[in-house]
Parts: C-alpha cells; sequence; structure tokens
C-alpha cells in the first residue's frame, strides 16, 4: 500500500508470541486462548515423526508459485528499519498459507510495529488469494493475486511499495491506530524456472476502499535455490544424503528489487519522489521443513528509508490436515 492511502505498506522481534495471542483475542477469531493453545499443539505434535519438505518462495516481497496442494506454510517475519524521517522501527508480520489445489493458495496475515519510543501497535490483517492460470506453461507461468487488507494508517510492514512519498509515520500514533486503512491489491505475477534457478516479475495495484484510488508499484526477483532438497517450485531433484549443517548445499542466494510505479494520474518512474529498493536474497534450509531467510535491502531514492533489515522463518506442513486428523 502506498502513502497516500497509510504511512506505507510495510512485515516479529521478540513480542511475536504475545502479540500474537493478542491477535487471536483480540481481531482475528472467538476462540479461548485455551483452545488456541491446544490447536496449536495439536498440529506441531502431529508431526515430530514424520519427514517434510519445506517448500517457500524466497523473496519478502514477490509472489510467484503457489502453496502445494494440501500443505500449510507458516512463517514469522520481523524487519528493523531505518526511517527516512522520525525515529527508527520494528515492523513484524505472521503468515499462514494453504494450498487448496496445486494451482490455487488462500491465506491470512496479521503485521504489527514497534517505534522508538511509543508502544507495540496492531496494524491490522490482510486475507490473501492466488491462483495460477495455465497447469502447464512453457515460456512464463502467470499467476493472478488478490489480497483484502484491513489494516489501519500505523501498519508499517513493506508488503509492497506503490505511488509517492516515504512511509514513515506522520501522523500521532494515537490517531493512526484508529484510522482505517483498507485496500483491495491486485496482482499479475509472470515466473519462470531454468532447475534450480528462479525469475519472478509482479506488477501490483492497490485500491484504497476510502477514495478508490489507484497507485502502482512493482517487484522482481531473481534466485538460485539451495542445492539441497531442492527448496522451490518443482521438488523433483533426485533425494540426496544430508549435508553437514554447515553447508554451501544449503544455501540460497538471490537479488530482489521494489519498487512504486506512481498511480492512475501519473503513472512511471518519477524516482525522487518514489521509493524503490534492492538487496540480496539469502535464505538457508535447517532442516527439511525449517528454513530461514535474510534480506538486506537499501533504498535507493530520496524519499525511501535508508536501509531495511528483513529477516524471516519458514515451517512448511505437508498434507496438513491429513496429519491434523491424525492426531486427534
Amino acid at each position: 500500500m502506498s502513502a497516500s492511502y497509510r504511512r506505507g505498506a510495510t512485515k516479529l522481534e521478540g513480542h511475536q508470541h504475545a502479540f500474537f495471542f493478542r491477535f487471536l483475542n483480540e481481531k482475528a477469531t472467538r476462540l479461548s486462548l485455551k483452545r488456541a493453545v491446544a490447536i496449536c499443539f495439536l498440529v506441531f505434535a502431529s508431526l515430530s515423526a514424520r519427514p517434510l519438505h519445506a517448500q517457500m518462495d524466497p523473496y519478502f516481497t514477490a509472489v510467484n508459485t503457489p502453496v502445494p496442494k494440501g500443505n500449510l506454510m507458516l512463517m514469522l517475519l520481523p524487519d528493523y528499519q531505518l526511517a527516512h524521517t522520525g525515529p527508527d522501527f520494528l515492523t513484524y508480520m505472521g503468515m499462514a498459507e494453504y494450498g487448496i489445489t496445486s494451482r490455487w493458495t488462500a491465506g491470512f496475515m496479521a503485521e504489527g510495529q514497534k517505534i522508538g519510543g511509543l508502544p507495540a501497535t496492531f496494524g491490522g490483517l490482510r486475507f490473501n488469494t492466488y491462483f495460477q492460470l495455465f497447469p502447464h506453461d512453457r515460456l512464463l507461468h502467470l499467476t493472478l493475486y488478490g489480497e483484502y487488507e484491513d489494516v489501519n494508517q500505523a501498519a508499517l510492514y513493506k508488503m509492497e511499495i506503490s505511488g509517492f512519498g516515504a512511509s514513515d509515520l506522520t501522523l500521532p500514533l494515537a490517531v493512526a491506530r484508529r484510522t482505517p486503512a483498507h485496500t483491495l491489491e491486485q496482482r499479475i505475477i509472470a515466473y519462470h524456472d531454468w532447475g534450480r534457478l528462479d525469475v519472478t516479475f509482479n506488477f501490483i495495484s492497490e485500491t484504497g476502499l476510502q477514495n478508490y484510488n489507484n497507485n502502482f508499484g512493482y517487484v522482481w526477483g531473481i534466485f538460485r535455490q539451495p542445492a539441497w532438497n531442492n527448496m522451490g517450485r518443482q521438488m523433483k531433484m533426485p533425494s540426496r544424503a544430508t549435508p553437514a549443517f554447515v553447508s554451501g548445499q544449503r544455501l540460497g542466494y538471490g537479488l530482489e528489487m521494489t519498487g512504486a510505479l506512481g498511480n492512475n494520474t501519473q503513472f512511471g518512474f518519477h524516482w525522487p519522489r518514489q521509493q524503490q529498493y534492492l538487496g540480496p536474497v539469502l535464505t538457508y534450509a535447517l532442516s527439511p521443513h525449517w528454513s530461514f531467510r535474510l534480506e538486506p535491502e537499501f533504498g535507493l531514492s530520496a524519499v525511501s528509508d535508508p536501509f531495511v533489515l528483513r529477516t524471516g522463518v519458514s515451517y512448511t506442513i505437508n498434507n496438513f490436515f491429513h496429519h491434523l486428523a491424525g492426531s486427534l
């Protein structure tokens, strides 16, 4: 989301668990805390003795392939941002996505932030779905993505960049967190794989549901998947012996660039007034089902935040409902 809808569209630091449970109680569901704990316990207990294989998009902003059918991907994504104006801040995102079919994924996200000198604040919820148009694309895989953002103007996680202006908080926090910034985001996603090498491009359009203006942005990335388990699109590599915990076979690496493309009255590059970011993407396969990712991201324009340290940990559960049913 662009600065014209709120301070920015921005992705949990040390208070992840407290935030997660507060979110369950206040915003997401009517479940009691005890029931939520029980569900989480059943999910992870059902997986303890089964080999799992992590599959994840390595990028922080780009989206490409759907989550495989029946798989549940859980992610915690904390960022540290050097602000363009005002105090530096932490943002955090919790995400869950499920593969309904081999081409159709749906999920939800919860985000918050901690600005220096101010209390931690809940930013809102996002609900997304995306669908790969054709099952056997040859040149490009094409995917359509939609997301409803039930957030407020204190939400700062850089999930995407669009429109004009900086992304730092300028309103008083008490006002911003009570000011809705409901948005509908759409993406056209094109990507292609050459074995372990992946290239992707997303064109982003965001419609503010308060004013129905459109802001535009983009993200592209290139990434080489880890050799071990080929933690990417196809999972068709022959099985290999498990490498040492410190091994180059567990490492994936690439590059991601994110930026704005103006709005419905001024489309295109107007570099001094738009946020643009570039950074290397690194992933490390901790186990067949856990993975860590890192991206030091650098602002390239006058209104960009100078530096964003993006981190994340993901856990993939294969055949989620089958394993959950077996544990009940």
